[in-house]
């Protein structure tokens, strides 16, 4: 049965909370209903400067309030498993940012709970809400450039250069790099291009973030790069960083797809973006400018519109398995320096 409108319940605080909280309270058929974090001050803090009603400590506590009727995972990767497992059984549809897990078997159990839910599932990759980005599929679909054959792909920010213990890279409780700006990487390659049969990979730490009790453990990657191998033949390089330095930009997105008639090159920043493509016969690039009206969808009020209206959205949990594959691969080729083939459906 469709709802309007939609009680949004949050879990997580992190300024990149806040972005999905400043899209549902604009969206005209949800309501900020709820929030849900560790640290119980800055929780009250947020619930009250973005007009959510309730503030819980634990995310067990919202989810079996019976106060909303969908949540927004965005805890650490750790949680991501147990809180939408725990939601689909409440009843709840879930929304959870990218990576969707820690490993493949994790995403393919919550994949699979979301199929057996019959719940409106998202696994939110936040370049999926660029009009830049779905402009570069339309043309690929479209043959602008033809059959890829080749590709190069890179996502680098610096928000990491600090010493400042982060689970991010902590390899107990995140995949570092890899995990965390290769999943947007490795959902563009299959997006644009295809299946991936092989990856090679390789990693480096290179800003030491000690824990905060001074206790060892190793670190994942802050730096990596490598290669994919794609069914149809084609191959790509790739590239993630967040220690690198971008500037005004914030974060930076370069994809270049090299077909058999053609090339594309996008450049993608916060602050700045230039689409070009060139085809045979041609001395000169031709920049591409959006349509007028062209639009990405985006990914809340996508998730939104999707309960309210009965329907389903992409990329799914599905999705989400699909790019963790990737990601188990390259973290599994960055450890033993070679090329690891990606799990196929069923253990194939």
């Amino acid at each position: 049965m469709a709802i309007d409108p939609v009680r949004v319940g949050i879990i997580g605080t992190t300024a990149y909370a806040e972005s999905h909280m400043a899209n549902i309270v604009k969206h005209p058929h949800a309501v900020f209903r709820a929030v849900a974090g560790r640290n119980r001050d800055r929780t009250a803090a947020i619930a009250e400067r973005f007009g959510a009603e309730i503030a819980f400590e634990g995310y067990q506590d919202l989810i079996a309030s019976g106060e909303i009727d969908a949540v927004l995972v965005l805890a650490p990767d750790e949680l991501h498993e147990p809180i939408a497992m725990e939601s689909f059984a409440a009843g709840l549809h879930v929304l959870c940012e990218k990576p969707l897990a820690t490993t493949p078997a994790a995403a393919r159990r919550m994949a699979d709970a979301a199929r057996e839910s019959g719940l409106v599932n998202m696994s939110y990759f936040a370049l999926r809400t660029s009009p830049y980005h779905h402009l570069v599929k339309e043309l690929v679909d479209s043959g602008v450039v033809g059959q890829i054959r080749s590709a190069s792909l890179s996502l680098m920010h610096g928000l990491f250069r600090s010493p400042d213990y982060n689970w991010r890279f902590d390899s107990t409780r995140g995949g570092g790099v890899i995990a965390d700006l290769g999943c947007y990487l490795f959902d563009q390659a299959l997006w644009f291009i295809g299946d991936i049969s092989t990856v090679a990979a390789d990693g480096a730490a290179f800003v030491n973030r000690p824990r905060p009790d001074g206790t060892a453990y190793a670190p994942a990657a802050d730096s990596a790069a490598g290669i994919l191998h794609f069914d149809s033949g084609a191959h790509a390089t790739w590239q993630v960083s967040v220690v690198s330095h971008v500037g005004a930009g914030f974060q930076r997105n370069i994809i270049h797809l090299q077909g058999d008639t053609g090339r594309l090159e996008l450049d993608h920043t916060f602050s700045a973006v230039t689409l070009r493509v060139i085809k045979d016969g041609e001395q000169e690039y031709t920049e591409v400018a959006l349509p007028d009206g062209f639009a990405a969808p985006s990914g809340d009020a996508e998730f939104i519109d999707a309960i309210v209206e009965g329907g389903q959205v992409r990329p799914s949990f599905e999705d989400g398995w699909r790019v963790q594959r990737v990601v188990a691969a390259a973290e599994a080729a960055a450890q033993t320096g070679t090329w690891v083939a990606v799990e196929r459906e069923g253990g194939e």
